[in-house]
């Protein structure tokens, strides 16, 4: 199998602990790193240990190649738009980590880049590969609960975050460091790129920084489907439900390595017929609405291995990609879909204006 030849910029947390470990790994029959940039001399020394490849300290060093089939943009994200755009320029296929960008226009800029230099463009969206996720969209799509109503999705956990995804002006926070792949998925699950009608707050509760870390928004689309998004960095009782889903016939409960539901029949429960008049019990008193649902429940038991489970999104993410640069199979995750989500962050973001205390050092 012809191995594409890859670059990394950055070996921090993405670079290294999702990405690179991908890439080290042995579902990694298809890539070859040959090239990492980072200017931190021991994540380099890391880099060049792992890899046995070439370190720059500038991703511009990169320019001097011709081997190199795509490149991974995993710097900071306020670094993203500058640096991809620059790679695309220069005829640089690039796999772009989340967020991608500041705005709406920066996204149209890396979309024209890209078309007028005949570049693959995509960004690292992979949360759409978890088994959580296809098997949930699989019952979904079959009306395991009925036709749904309202899909909450959540991200609880404790935290109190000291690091540069606190901060404005790295263009961090809650909602475009951990609700992006949520919105995203929403985004999936609506069948939309349209813009929706949103209610949101975005706060500061536990942070250092100047970014938020507690993010809710309802998102109403047009065709009547409600989502709700929220991460909340104070729930210390966190169960690890990531999404409440709630149908006509019954709810859901979405874990990383199960899905539970419960539902009924039509036939087994049918509607009442509409009464106009108060109810009666059999001695003659007042009564109020019985349902006697029988209720029947499943419980769908995933990879309990949740470092496995993030590896096998990593891997279906890059496997598409390939085949895409390789074969010319469909993009799977397309910019023009990233920049409609990006409509949806600017859109929350200006109904929640946050005020930069912090200066870039």
């Amino acid at each position: 199998m012809k191995k594409l030849n890859v670059a990394i910029i950055g070996y921090g947390r993405s670079g290294c602990d999702i990405h690179g470990a991908f890439l080290r790994s042995e579902r990694n029959d298809i890539c070859k790193v040959v090239a990492v940039v980072e200017y931190d001399p021991a994540r380099a020394a890391c880099a060049a240990k792992d890899f046995g490849c070439d370190t720059y300290s500038d991703y511009r060093e990169l320019f001097r190649r011709d081997d190199i089939d795509f490149v991974v943009n995993a710097s900071y994200s306020d670094e993203h738009y500058p640096i991809a755009l620059d790679l695309l320029k220069h005829g640089f296929n690039v796999l772009c980590e989340k967020p991608l960008c500041k705005t709406t226009e920066q996204a149209q800029d890396l979309i024209d880049a890209a078309r007028e230099n005949n570049c693959v463009f995509t960004i690292f969206h992979q949360y759409r590969y978890n088994d959580y996720y296809k098997k949930m969209k699989e019952l979904l799509e079959q009306n395991a609960i009925g036709e749904v109503k309202l899909v909450r999705a959540r991200q609880s956990f404790f935290a109190r975050r000291y690091d540069w995804q606190t901060l404005l002006y790295r263009e961090g926070g809650a909602m475009r460091n951990n609700a992006a792949h949520t919105i995203e998925q929403i985004m999936d699950l609506a069948g939309t790129d349209e813009l929706p009608k949103i209610y949101s707050r975005l706060e500061i509760w536990n942070s250092v920084g100047d970014a938020e870390d507690y993010m809710f928004a309802v998102m109403a689309y047009s065709s009547g489907k409600l989502f709700e998004v929220e991460v909340n960095p104070s729930d210390a009782y966190a169960e690890g439900c990531l999404f409440d889903i709630y149908g006509t016939h019954g709810a859901m409960k979405v874990y990383s390595n199960k899905i539970v539901y419960k539902y009924f029949t039509d036939e087994e429960c049918p509607m009442f017929a509409l009464d106009h008049k108060s109810l009666h019990r059999p001695d003659g008193g007042p009564a109020y609405c019985t349902n006697n649902i029988k209720w029947h429940e499943e419980t769908v038991a995933l990879d309990a291995d949740v470092m496995n489970a993030f590896g096998k999104c990593s891997s279906g993410f890059y496997h598409d990609l390939y085949e895409h640069i390789v074969n010319g199979k469909e993009l799977f995750m397309k910019p023009e879909h990233v920049k409609a989500e990006m409509a949806i962050i600017n859109e929350i973001e200006r109904q929640n204006p946050l005020t930069q205390r912090i200066e870039r050092p």
